[in-house]
């Protein structure tokens, strides 16, 4: 019969086998025969909507008598000729010790039989809230099709599974009959890359991963609107702040984790630009709304003092734990977001489940991080910090994503980092401290570029804000390292060390000053330099030829057909 997984059900009515079966085919994609519309097929009656439990039970009295028990057999296999053959099957449900004999004749060790049972408090009270209410009602005796105790002692003794579901509801039932079938995903496997910044933010993580997007199936991103990724393509450059970065350029699935905070107007806005539909875009519905109050809360203190992005999402980080027993709205409260979210009792956009999902399929996940290292509420240099771990633990824990499930950590760094310009306002207000603070004056004149092009392009992708910039601080770098322990450093802006690495397509056409330096990035971090970004094209002549990484990596994200 081939290798395909049958499972079969058995046992009381309200026991639980239904609930089980719908569950095996919403969340794991069972195949479900179901002996109930087998009996009004094959027998003269009303029909299958209009039959009560008596007639059923009358009907498979009569078919068992006049074919052994092996009419469910009979139409099973009669079944499985028209079904895909990759999918595993459930029939729900099987009544008999002799019919579950007889589909273990026929499909021998790749049948598993689960038998269902309960307490008879447990019995009446489930049948009382469903159909045995009204005075027509059949009583629960006149419709349980399984009364002789030789049979229910001989169902039990043969079960594979037996669970007693009166401590075990359809969910918890589940979890324990997929373990048995060996459903869930070994944590073995390591299917999730992990993209985060290393040093203050703005390392140009966005075209990172755009540049990378095509490799995934999933793509999952953490953080707020306070974090602005940039993008280059050929549709011209795009600036997502909540989306994964490239969304729209890319066929991937898009989860905004449970950590999330979101700002309405700005996710409607990037969802209809990209042109994002319900089908790629999983929303968690744990996900936190930023409300007007709390981009109010922010814009008082903490935009005039560290140059905060002023986006709301800290406040509304803060509001959440503070309000807890209070009135707050998560992604789950927001009628417009259930096309992404689901609903009560399907919620769809769960980020856990739909990761589950792919890590069953074998589908390769990157997990885009937000924000720098250098600016993690922890590690970071207090009190010019963002209201988050911006490592890649933190990003982790967001997402929902445990640690045994990543193979690869790519941290990104400027050749050059920055930071926000300093806010106006009171003398000695500033958004943290360089180490080696210098201009964009002096790089353009020792890369031998346009200093008014680097002005222009060095604002922030949130608040336009132009930036400070200061020559490459290694002690931070090696910080960063020891947070994040990178598999892969990639190097960003590598124009600003000269400008001739513009024009390089190959790791040998770097300048050799550049060559030492990633050299000497690699000895710290003890991990190579995978990609190189040597300039962001940027105006009309930036898009001809959008070549602008250098790829030096000897592996590639997995791709399936999980889309």
């Amino acid at each position: 019969m081939g290798s395909r997984q049958i499972v079969v059900i058995s046992g009381k009515t309200c026991s639980g086998k239904t609930g089980l079966a719908d569950l095996l085919e919403k969340e794991f994609q069972f195949h479900v025969i179901r002996t109930r519309q087998i009996l009004c097929e094959l027998s003269v009656g009303p029909p299958e909507a209009e039959v009560d439990r008596r007639d059923l039970m009358r009907r498979a009295q009569e078919l068992n008598a006049a074919s052994e028990s092996r009419w469910a057999l009979h139409s099973t296999l009669a079944a499985l000729k028209t079904l895909d053959p990759t999918k595993p099957v459930v029939v729900d449900h099987l009544s008999t010790p002799q019919q579950v004999l007889q589909f273990r004749e026929a499909f021998g060790e790749n049948l598993v039989h689960v038998h269902l049972y309960a307490s008879t408090a447990t019995l009446l009270e489930r049948y009382a809230h469903t159909e045995g209410f009204g005075g027509n009602a059949a009583t629960y005796d006149e419709i349980d099709h399984l009364k002789e105790q030789s049979s229910i002692d001989a169902l039990k003794d043969d079960a594979d599974v037996r669970i007693f579901t009166t401590r075990s509801d359809a969910r918890d039932t589940l979890v324990r009959v997929a373990a048995r079938l060996h459903l869930f995903t070994s944590p073995e496997i390591r299917c999730v890359d992990v993209l985060i910044g290393g040093q203050y933010g703005s390392e140009g993580k966005g075209n990172v991963v755009a540049y990378l997007a095509r490799e995934y199936d999933v793509m999952v991103r953490v953080g707020g609107p306070n974090a602005g990724h940039t993008v280059a393509s050929p549709r011209g450059p795009y600036t997502y702040h909540h989306l994964p970065s490239g969304a729209r350029d890319v066929g991937a699935r898009l989860l905004l984790g449970p950590g999330m905070t979101i700002r309405l107007p700005g996710l409607f806005k990037e969802i209809k630009e990209c042109g994002i539909g319900p089908e790629r875009l999983f929303i968690d519905p744990q996900a936190s709304i930023i409300e007007d109050e709390d981009l109010e809360g922010e814009s008082k203190h903490l935009v005039s003092t560290i140059a905060s992005t002023g986006s709301g999402s800290g406040a509304a980080s803060a509001r959440r734990i503070l309000s807890r027993g209070k009135s707050i709205r998560l992604a789950r409260d927001v009628p417009e977001l259930a096309p992404y979210v689901g609903v009560p009792g399907n919620y769809r956009g769960s980020t856990t489940d739909r990761l589950e999902e792919a890590y069953r399929q074998g589908g390769s996940i990157l997990l885009e991080g937000t924000q720098g290292s250098g600016l993690s509420m922890f590690h970071g240099i207090y009190p010019y910090v963002t209201s988050r771990d911006t490592n890649v633990a933190g990003c982790l824990a967001e997402a929902g994503i445990s640690p045994s499930r990543v193979r690869k950590i790519l941290m990104v760094v400027r050749t050059m980092p920055i930071r926000v310009g300093d806010p106006d306002g009171d003398q000695g207000h500033t958004s943290g401290p360089l180490k080696h603070p210098t201009t964009f004056d002096e790089i353009a004149q020792m890369a031998q570029l346009d200093a008014t092009a680097l002005h222009t392009a060095e604002r922030t992708s949130t608040t336009k804000r132009r930036r400070r910039v200061g020559w490459f601080e290694w002690e931070q770098f090696r910080k960063a390292c020891a947070l994040n322990a990178p598999t892969d450093i990639v190097l960003t802006f590598a124009d600003y060390i000269d400008a001739k690495n513009r024009r390089a397509r190959r790791f040998e056409q770097l300048s050799p000053d550049t060559i030492k330096f990633v050299e000497e990035l690699e000895r710290v971090s003890q991990a190579p330099v995978s990609l190189i970004n040597t300039r962001f094209p940027r105006g009309p002549e930036g898009f001809g030829d959008m070549r602008s990484v250098i790829d030096r990596r000897n592996w590639t994200a997995r791709t399936t057909s999980l889309r």
